[in-house]
């Protein structure tokens, strides 16, 4: 069976409701079969259901955190069935095993750190079940990450930005700039709806579910509310998105071609490097990092003083910015 993310989207509240409505005997047993038989879907339906059940967000969990979730779902089932460890019974110090494991699959160590909270939420879920009382990942951290914030996810400079959009197409346009102009996430852009964009004012605007499931008000540019009408007006029948591209990894494989072909480097900028090119960018123009903090809409200032090195290095600003 491949563990790739093959699973099917379920509705929050029909998973949720479905197991809750289960004696709690019949829930248990279906996840004791699920876990012995490494049945992906079986197990991500009672994942699923915890988190929205007992998870802090409730049923406004965010689409990325289920996606991040689903995908240590299925990493834990690649690591656990070829080595015939039991889910529900798992040996002393498999679950440092694991980090180890993951270590050699060259992930990065906050890919690491990610996928070991999948593998808590799991077990989260198993003992929420009732199927097991094991905690094998309570106290298991990843190697710690030997290279600084600065050095990862470089930002795009600005003659990159230029080169990237003298290439890019209609829809290529309206991703790359609200990533580099408004500093919006990759799985900002495309959850963003069509009655979410607000043009027909003095200070056009985007509203998001942000990080946390949270509600946001961003600004736009001049030239990426002018992508946006041009792109909007293209495809007036596509339904309540923005994006034809509905998914991260869909987003992630659109900006590789595109980089390719434009003869920009993407490797060590990602997708999160448009967002990065925008806080650059504000700091070198106010150097204030209240600036910064606001713009991407961070919790504190401590987040945003990233962006102090970003500049100050030289990373990703050309002086004309």
């Amino acid at each position: 069976m491949s563990y790739d993310l093959v699973l099917a989207t379920v509705s929050l509240e029909g998973s949720a409701e479905r197991l809750v409505q289960l004696d709690p005997a019949e829930r248990r047993r279906r996840t004791v079969v699920a876990a012995r038989d490494y049945d992906s879907a079986g197990l991500w339906a009672i994942v699923e259901a915890r988190l929205v059940l007992q998870g802090r967000a409730g049923a406004r969990v965010s689409p990325r955190t289920l996606e991040s979730y689903r995908q240590g779902l299925c990493a834990l089932l690649r690591w656990a069935q070829p080595a015939g460890v039991s889910l529900l019974r798992p040996r002393p110090d498999e679950g440092s095993a694991y980090a180890r494991w993951l270590e050699g699959q060259n992930y990065s160590p906050s890919t690491v750190n990610v996928r070991l909270a999948a593998a808590r939420a799991v077990y989260a879920a198993l003992r929420w079940a009732g199927a097991t009382e094991a905690s094998p990942f309570s106290d298991v951290r990843g190697a710690s990450d030997p290279t600084p914030r600065w050095e990862k996810r470089s930002p795009y400079t600005k003659a990159e930005i230029d080169t990237l959009l003298r290439h890019a197409g209609p829809q290529e346009r309206v991703y790359v700039l609200l990533g580099a102009d408004c500093g919006l996430r990759n799985s900002e852009m495309s959850s963003l709806r069509r009655d979410a964009v607000q043009m027909n004012s003095e200070q056009p605007r985007i509203t998001i579910l942000g990080k946390g499931g949270r509600r946001q008000s961003v600004g736009l540019s001049r030239r990426a509310e002018q992508a946006l009408k041009v792109w909007l007006a293209a495809t007036p029948d596509f339904g309540p998105w923005v994006l034809r591209l509905r998914s991260r990894s869909g987003i992630r494989d659109s900006l590789v071609r595109l980089c390719h072909r434009a003869g920009v480097k993407y490797e060590g900028r990602e997708v999160h490097g448009l967002r990065h090119t925008a806080g650059t960018r504000i700091y070198s123009e106010t150097t204030d990092l209240l600036a910064v903090r606001d713009h991407l809409r961070h919790s504190s200032t401590e987040t945003s003083e990233i962006y102090v090195q970003y500049a100050s290095k030289g990373k990703a600003v050309n002086r004309d910015w």
